[in-house]
């Protein structure tokens, strides 16, 4: 019989809501972090990242699209699997070579009994910790730069749900910085160096800090005010419309993975296509779908409790007791959580946007689905005459824009790569939009 610890690890995440935490290695682990250069001259940049297992983990992500998480096995000596986040069969050897200093100067990694591939690690790029406010919140990033002189045009890269920190999106942005664009991340509130609580936070909150990021810097001198615009993956689909709202002078948004819908309707079509994808009987499926939509009802509109609470105990009869997700008393502060995010409709502010407008979805996605999100989008953007933008659904990529073949979240760790085309796409629409020397 199907539990409900197994269904609490599909509901949990349904918004992008998850529970990540650092790993007690990470200081460890943050000498290797850096961007190397191959022999051949392509980049491979390695990272603390946290997306498949929810420590913090050294991660590469090549410019080919290859991603790899390394596992040490002793001093400076790490292996890496077939895929992701799997660590055996190992696949490839990474050695790690020091000055006589100490200081990393590059690694060798060589994959079975191929010959090995040198890359040197390179200082390329400006690293500048920087703090602005939004009023009473302080919040802290970092300013990755071109090292080359003059105005650069930016981006601020805007979280996803849960406890992102500053580098958490920097994969899907990193390869720009190459090309002339400065990136923005910063810690979200509450989150490292950050103030503020973002449990407590609506979207409404979310786009202030971004609006915030945007008006600190267009006050520095080395980046174009004319030339700042945002880039952010799932939650922030709803978030950065807000903000490009309220910034009027905003130069672009890009959106990966994100709705034109509310979110309540994604968290039940995630629901759907997961519990299916673990084999759940149909009838199973409609049963939580169904207690699901009585859920909404009441938080939404304050009646049926009756009815939801009968629902609630037949399948807890039947499963054993739900998840936190599925509160059994009015005054649980999972309501509020509910109330505050799951009913904001994207499509009056999207009607609003005027500013060009790239949003990429996977062909994959099992989360915000592809047709259904890419209709809405289109439909608010050409309703409210908007004339730049841009809609593509990227073939084979899930939600994290990883070529994928099934597009669940249980198969992430077994995936490769990012999709072919994703860095493409991106870089082929900055190219036309911004005014710069494209690389």
């Amino acid at each position: 019989m199907y539990r409900w610890i197994a269904i609490a690890a599909i509901l949990l995440p349904a918004l992008g809501f998850s529970a990540r935490s650092n790993d007690q290695d990470a200081n460890t682990l943050r000498d290797y972090v850096g961007t190397y250069r191959w022999n051949e001259d392509g980049l491979v940049y390695l990272q603390l990242w946290s997306e498949f297992t929810g420590t913090n983990q050294l991660v590469a992500f090549d410019e080919s699209g290859e991603v790899r998480t390394l596992y040490r096995t002793s001093g400076d000596q790490f292996s890496a699997g077939p895929a992701a986040a799997i660590q055996s069969p190992v696949e490839s050897e990474i050695v790690f070579q020091r000055d006589a200093f100490g200081k990393i100067t590059s690694l060798s990694w060589q994959r079975k009994s191929a010959p090995p591939r040198m890359a040197a690690r390179v200082e390329i790029e400006k690293r500048e910790d920087v703090r602005f406010d939004n009023s009473p919140i302080h919040l802290a990033g970092t300013l990755i730069s071109p090292k080359i002189e003059g105005k650069h045009p930016a981006l601020i890269l805007v979280h996803a749900s849960g406890a992102e920190d500053r580098e958490y999106l920097l994969p899907l942005a990193h390869f720009l910085v190459r090309h002339g664009i400065a990136v923005l991340g910063y810690d979200k509130r509450g989150v490292g160096g950050s103030t503020g609580d973002w449990r407590s936070a609506s979207f409404d909150d979310l786009a202030a800090d971004v609006v915030a990021a945007f008006e600190f810097l267009k006050t520095r001198s080395d980046i174009d005010p004319k030339q700042i615009g945002m880039l952010g993956w799932s939650q922030a689909g709803w978030v950065m419309p807000l903000a490009a709202v309220r910034a009027k002078d905003m130069a672009f948004l890009i959106s990966i993975s994100g709705a034109g819908i509310p979110a309540a309707d994604t968290t039940i079509d995630e629901a759907r296509n997961e519990m299916t994808a673990r084999g759940m009987r149909p009838q199973a499926v409609e049963q939580i779908m169904g207690l699901m939509k009585l859920q909404y009802r009441f938080a939404q509109t304050d009646e049926g409790w009756d009815e939801y609470v009968s629902a609630r105990q037949r399948l807890a009869a039947r499963m054993g007791q739900p998840p936190n997700t599925f509160p059994a008393t009015r005054n649980d502060p999972y309501w509020e959580f509910i109330k505050r995010l799951y009913f904001y409709d994207p499509v009056p502010t999207l009607r609003q946007l005027r500013l060009p407008t790239l949003a990429v979805l996977g062909e994959l996605d099992n989360n915000i689905l592809p047709e259904k999100n890419k209709a809405a989008w289109e439909a608010a953007l050409k309703a409210g005459g908007n004339r730049d933008y841009t809609l593509q659904i990227l073939p084979k990529a899930d939600h994290l824009m990883l070529e994928a073949k099934l597009g669940t979240n249980e198969e992430e760790p077994s995936l490769q790569r990012f999709a072919p085309m994703y860095f493409t796409i991106i870089e082929e629409w900055l190219a036309k939009h911004l005014r710069t020397s494209w690389k």
